[in-house]
């Protein structure tokens, strides 16, 4: 077969006749302002054929979106639907010997309801959610010039012990005599099985050959050797010959109860969400370099997988993975669906079609069939694609990625593996995984289809800057330029400058960034270590791979560049990782209850007890491990020890490596120290490291404080303060200052009259607030204060140290600046890095002569592993100490 490559330049007609040149691949989107041109757009080129009149000619088309009319010398040729799939036209008839005409009249996905093809009733995926819908021929053309036959597909798959299969898919033109020679090469290039299937009669039309085959000595592919066979195959069909080749391994991945298996072996899958998203170019169809630099990047990050979400990849980024030895998880562009008779014809017609094209791949191991679907979608037509998946495809398949249950869809699954998307905050991570793990039914994997979102801190300007443009498209506030301002109801890019400076981010960006960086870092590692100790869970998909128009959520920022420190990020991202686990107790409140224990904050002296666990999904079994340990402060090592396991660590095995218990060093003012652990094993190092924040011994404020507590946080005060009650104005002269969790009447009147309060609101108050996200969105920052200055951000996981003071909640500053105060002033700033704003976890405010400390934190934690009470939160009681101090005195604690 001879080939003619048609890409390069082709005019293109938009509406009201405006003609420009296009590149294909490419899209009319990047050569308009417009985005939402969602009618007829024509591409057309001519080419000089020398019409050989006992040849057949193809039109062949990679990926056009999103339907097509194709014509060929004003002859209609065919139609196509569908953006993801490969297709092609016989032509012969239409071409002419000398200059020929191609047009498509191309149909891309619209956002109108009226538009010929919604967005949400055909399988767009999430890409017209994340950047916009694209329209044109976005992969490669070409005319296929034939003989007697066109070899429409061929792939070939191999498991691990050696079995192959070989698919060769032939149109014939004619009634033939045809057979089947094949040669299948070792990855060093040596001929190692010769297969044939006779000559024998054939009619015309399409038949295929499926060659069953046997390999001695393979070698396996897996993610360390990536090993390739090769196969050429030979149609002989009446003494021509039509020879085509391909690569492929062997390869095996199934499961055994919660295990997942790769060729055998238990492997734990460190996967990135990918949204095809490429906003330069629109479509998701980058060079061969870019593919490479992603795979690199991401796995000197420590990833073995790449989650493809919601669109399909062409064909290189396959054939790289393949050679690289990355995982694919491939889903299928079902989201969101507006759910319409033709929705089941679609996934009937493009499933197949899809699942046919990415078929022969060894780095695809695991296929979903749609992402986050609800009851709108019928059971049956993903039971039928699950099982058409299960019989064509060499993956574990789930139908409902992030999973019905979840999404108000089918409480039944078809799956091989369990999938869900929790972004939880850090103190409710462990309970989503505690209840979505059951002991009843723990008989197959857990992975995470896409989850651990944290976004930081973006300046477009910088972004704009170091691409040399003045404007990016997606921070347009107009729909037709942008729709995605219209479909996203948090959509803000078109105030994002206005923000970045109204809200003094852009003043203080670079430390604001790094802030956000290292409170990103402190998410992710303590997302991925509670996860790794889950030994029913196999593997996540952190989300994602790149800053997006919509989040900075990504690992790497807008231009592909890593935000996070490579040797951190591997410490929890890797075969072999130490996670913290803590001793477990009871508290009798008229019955027994989970008491949580206090992980990071500590006083003088204070018993501290670390279980460190050990996951090993390396290649080997560690057989006595042996676990060093050091407490540090600053550069001073202040206790030390070692640990020797005696046990043996099965691969895919999760348990403890061994106990550190200490008494922690005395400290005059609060200090922040670094437990830093190593296991060492057969030449095996592996290192990680967690915060303890010590603060002296608080002593007795030898003051009367005054309580008003109709919310219920402040209980048990009364066992650390000598408190009496302050229902109303009498007895102010008895106190020096108050507790309170509501600004009642009578509390403003003693504030005006020159008293001190301490205000710890919950949910909506009398002061305006605002639900955040308090790790994922935004950042905290502590400002210098009285009741601040005795905590410094000494490292990058200081952020930990409010783990047991997380909150929901915050101020909306600006909406109580225009309340009747005399002044409000910041002590703990919350920026969020999705909105450019700002609002406050804590509060100065100026009342007439007095003074209020608002906050929103919970000092009485009780979220989720947070401490139970007010007694038992150690950083909340240092805190609230350093705050009446500042009220009754003017100093905070150990300032």
């Amino acid at each position: 077969m001879e080939r003619i490559l048609l890409n390069g330049t082709w005019q293109c007609k938009l509406p009201q006749n405006q003609i420009i040149d296009v590149t294909v691949p490419g899209c009319w989107d990047t050569y308009t302002p417009l985005k939402n041109i969602a009618t007829t757009v024509v591409f057309s080129r001519n080419i000089m054929v020398e019409k050989q009149h006992d040849k057949r000619y193809f039109l062949y088309f990679g990926g056009v979106s999103y339907y097509c009319d194709v014509f060929v010398n004003g002859n209609k040729v065919g139609s196509h639907e569908g953006m993801w799939d490969r297709f092609r036209f016989d032509v012969t008839d239409s071409i002419v010997n000398g200059n020929n005409e191609i047009t498509l009249e191309i149909i891309k996905p619209g956002y109108e309801s009226d538009d010929p093809f919604p967005v949400r009733e055909v399988l767009s995926g999430f890409i017209p959610d994340v950047l916009c819908t694209f329209g044109g021929i976005w992969d490669d053309v070409w005319l296929e010039i034939c003989d007697s036959c066109l070899v429409v597909s061929h792939y070939a798959k191999g498991d691990m012990n050696g079995r192959g299969q070989l698919k060769i898919t032939v149109e014939f033109f004619k009634d033939c005599n045809a057979g089947v020679l094949v040669d299948i090469y070792s990855p060093e290039g040596n001929k190692v099985e010769c297969l044939s299937l006779p000559s024998t009669e054939v009619k015309a039309g399409q038949k295929t050959f499926v060659l069953d085959f046997s390999v001695n000595d393979i070698l396996l592919w897996d993610i360390r050797n990536p090993n390739l066979y090769k196969y050429v195959a030979t149609i002989v069909c009446d003494g021509q010959n039509e020879t085509v080749e391909r690569q492929f391994g062997f390869r095996e991945i199934s499961y055994d109860g919660p295990k997942l298996l790769l060729n055998g072996t238990p492997i734990y899958v460190r996967g990135i969400l990918h949204w095809g998203c490429y906003d330069e170019m629109i479509i998701p169809n980058p060079s061969r370099d870019v593919i490479q630099d992603e795979i690199n990047k991401c796995r000197q990050f420590g990833f073995n997988m790449i989650k493809h979400c919601l669109y399909i990849p062409r064909e290189e980024y396959f054939e790289l993975a393949d050679q690289n030895g990355i995982l694919l998880w491939i889903e299928l562009p079902l989201w969101l669906p507006d759910v319409t008779p033709k929705l089941p014809e679609r996934m009937r017609r493009e499933y197949p079609a899809i699942l046919e094209q990415i078929s022969g791949h060894p780095s695809v191991v695991l296929l979903s069939l749609g992402c986050e679907l609800d009851a709108k979608v019928d059971g049956g037509i993903l039971e039928e694609m699950y099982h058409f998946a299960k019989n064509n495809c060499d993956a574990l398949v789930r139908d409902n990625s992030g999973s019905g249950e979840c999404y108000g869809g089918l409480a039944v699954d078809f799956a091989d593996f369990f999938d869900y998307h929790f972004y939880g905050e850090l103190q409710n991570m462990e309970n989503l995984m505690e209840n979505f793990t059951p002991t009843w039914r723990s008989y197959r994997p857990w992975l995470y289809g896409e989850f651990c979102d944290s976004d930081t801190m973006r300046d477009l300007k910088q972004v704009k800057n170091k691409r040399k443009v003045e404007k990016v498209f997606w921070e347009e506030g107009d729909a037709g330029k942008n729709p995605i301002c219209r479909l996203k109801p948090d959509f803000y890019l078109d105030k994002h400058d206005e923000r970045m400076e109204k809200s003094g981010i852009r003043n203080d960006f670079e430390l604001i960034r790094k802030l956000s960086i290292n409170h990103s870092l402190v998410h992710r590692k303590t997302t991925l270590e509670y996860t790794r100790a889950f030994p029913e869970i196999s593997g996540y998909n952190i989300t994602s791979i790149r800053d997006v128009p919509i989040a900075t959520s990504g690992i790497f920022d807008d231009n592909m560049n890593p935000k996070f420190d490579e040797t951190l990020f591997k410490q929890i991202n890797s075969d072999i990782v130490l996670l913290p686990a803590w001793d477990l107790t009871r508290i009798w409140i008229n019955g027994d209850r989970v008491m949580n224990k206090e992980r990071y904050n500590f006083f003088s002296g204070d018993y501290y007890g670390l279980h460190v666990l050990l996951s090993n999904y390396s290649q080997y079994k560690l057989v006595n491990p042996q676990l060093e340990w050091k407490l540090v402060c600053g550069n001073t090592v202040k206790m030390e020890g070692t640990y020797n396991s005696q046990k043996v660590f099965e691969i895919g095995e999760v348990k403890e490596l061994g106990y550190i218990g200490i008494n922690l060093p005395v400290v005059e003012k609060p200090e922040t120290f670094t437990l830093n652990t190593v296991m060492v094993c057969d030449g095996h190092k592996v290192e990680n490291s967690w915060p303890l924040f010590i603060y002296p011994k608080p002593g007795r404020i030898p003051h009367k404080i005054g309580v008003y507590d109709p919310v219920n946080i402040f209980e048990g005060l009364d066992e650390i303060f000598d408190t009496i009650p302050f229902e109303n104005e009498n007895g102010t002269e008895e106190v020096s200052c108050v507790v309170t969790s509501y600004l009642a009447p009578h509390i403003r009147e003693y504030v005006k009259k020159g008293g001190k309060v301490f205000l710890v609101q919950r949910g909506k108050g009398q002061l305006p607030t605002e639900s955040v996200a308090f790790w994922r969105e935004g950042i905290i920052r502590c400002y210098e204060h009285p009741v601040t200055d005795g905590i410094k951000y000494e490292h990058w996981l200081d952020d930990l140290r409010f783990f047991s003071l997380a909150t929901d909640t915050a101020f909306d500053t600006e909406s109580v600046c225009k309340m009747d105060f005399d002044s409000v002033t910041p002590v703990m700033r919350r920026y969020d890095c999705r909105k450019w704003t700002v609002s406050d976890y804590m509060l100065q405010i100026k009342l007439g002569e007095g003074t209020i400390i608002a906050s929103t934190l919970r000092f009485e934690g009780n979220m989720g592993k947070q401490p139970l009470g007010i007694k038992n939160n150690n950083f909340g009681l240092w805190m609230i100490n350093s705050i009446l101090s500042f009220l009754i005195s003017g100093e905070g604690e150990n300032g």
